[in-house]
């Protein structure tokens, strides 16, 4: 259904009224209070729709998050989360307490992810995820006796979370400012100022051959861990090469570093697999997930660990216990929500559908834009689309003036109903995995009547 418009669910005083309680009493994410003057308040949702309280019906074309998986209004999760609410409230898992369905999720994710992995540690968020993965690389290395093995290495554009030291790896500068000095042993990969490397070049430029210098600058016995997202998502849907990786993990083999794949976005069918280091034969040592465990219903995240550390885990000395954790780790509704989530996975072939919407998705944008003067790059991998909005599409020249791109998803927004994300002058779309075909063309419409709404061509 492509329908936009339906009856009002609450008058404008009624709005209004609920916008200037927003402004006075709620800090947002990523908090600028100009931003939500006239805030759009969703009411609800059916599948890769959203209504909000005037009643106007825009597709999720971010997957409100890159999180709503299974989409909207999926009564299944809901009654998932009742029935296990109705059982307990909560059931502690630290100190030789747990519960069935924390068990069976965690056995469910590990037959799904990498086949070298073999145990996982329950989180709330991603960034919870990516702070206890590198807490991880570091015990780990002090169980082999390397304390030395520390650092953790990052890559410019790279988002993997808000906590202090998630902040400090995100290479995104914005998330620093303010908040420094940020947390010390964590670098980023730099462009070598004499590169050698014939690797093909990512969608915005990097080579492995960033890495490995990065490695040789820091010390190979200092660091403990590369983080990497497959496919840069908050950053810019920036996508790798076909070498990039399996050149990455033979450096990590190289130089003794483990690699922790920030699959936060990427993991459970986003790209077209169910996680998105499958589509280079890679496996990495650590993993991070979140939203689409869930599909957002329900906080949870996890850090997942290989074998080899697995085993590690199991034989600690008596003074090397892991003092790690959250209180609401391993939830129980959480965890019963993210098995009915993952059965819908299975019974609707989610991933599946990704694959083959993500096709179209991303050829129907390269068609759509083919030799357009102001858009440039355009690069997707499953249900991860972008493009880069650029004054002279020639030579990649960028508008003089900022704000192109906030315009363009403005048209989208309230003229052509899809709400996707702008980075600077980056259009960004990542709809659930259970769209459809004409929801799809919906979108493409949506963004060529935008960008030349306003570009004029």
């Amino acid at each position: 259904m492509t329908t936009t418009e339906t009856t009002p669910i609450l008058d404008e005083a009624t709005i209004a009224e609920l916008r200037r309680e927003d402004q006075a009493h709620l800090l947002h994410s990523q908090h600028y209070a100009p931003d939500h003057e006239q805030a759009l308040i969703f009411d609800h949702g059916e599948g890769v729709w959203l209504t909000d309280v005037s009643g106007k019906r825009y597709i999720d074309g971010l997957s409100s998050l890159w999180n709503v998986a299974v989409g909207h209004g999926r009564g299944e999760l809901a009654d998932a989360a009742a029935e296990q609410m109705r059982k307990v409230a909560f059931a502690n898992g630290y100190n030789g307490f747990s519960n069935e369905p924390a068990i069976r999720l965690a056995s469910k994710v590990i037959d799904l992810c990498y086949d070298n992995m073999g145990a996982l540690f329950f989180t709330n968020s991603g960034g919870e995820s990516n702070e206890g993965a590198f807490k991880m690389a570091r015990f780990y290395w002090n169980l082999q006796g390397r304390e030395g093995k520390n650092k953790l290495i990052s890559r410019p554009r790279a988002y993997h979370g808000s906590t202090l030291a998630t902040s400090s790896m995100t290479g995104l500068p914005p998330f620093w400012k303010y908040f420094g000095p940020l947390v010390p042993n964590i670098s980023h990969t730099e462009q070598p100022s004499n590169p050698e490397s014939t690797d093909e070049p990512n969608t915005d430029g990097e080579t492995a051959e960033w890495l490995e210098e990065a490695i040789l600058r820091e010390g190979p016995d200092t660091v403990a861990a590369f983080i990497a997202e497959p496919v840069k998502g908050a950053g810019g849907i920036f996508t790798p090469s076909d070498d990039y990786f399996p050149h990455i993990r033979e450096i990590c083999d190289k130089y003794e570093v483990l690699l922790i794949a920030d699959e936060v976005i990427t993991g459970f069918g986003r790209t077209g697999k169910m996680f998105a280091l499958e589509h280079w034969g890679v496996q990495p040592d650590i993993v991070s997930i979140a939203k689409a465990i869930t599909s957002a219903y329900v906080p949870m995240g996890a850090f997942i660990v290989s074998e080899p550390i697995a085993d590690a885990m199991k034989n600690l000395p008596a003074d090397a216990k892991f003092m790690h954790g959250y209180t609401n780790s391993a939830h129980p509704t959480a965890a019963a929500v993210g098995l009915r989530n993952l059965q819908i996975f299975e019974d609707e072939n989610l991933v599946e559908n990704a694959a083959a919407m993500g096709a179209r998705l991303g050829d129907g944008v390269r068609a759509a834009f083919e030799g357009h003067p102001h858009v440039t790059n355009v690069r997707n991998l499953g249900l991860m689309c972008g493009l880069s909005l650029v004054q002279d599409a020639e030579n990649g020249t960028p508008f003089a003036e900022p704000g192109t791109g906030a315009k363009v998803m403005a048209h989208m927004r309230d003229e052509g109903h899809v709400i996707p994300r702008i980075i600077n002058d980056e259009l960004l779309m990542a709809p659930p995995l259970v769209i459809n075909a004409d929801e799809v063309d919906f979108m493409i419409h949506a963004a060529r009547e935008a960008v030349k709404a306003v570009t004029g061509a």
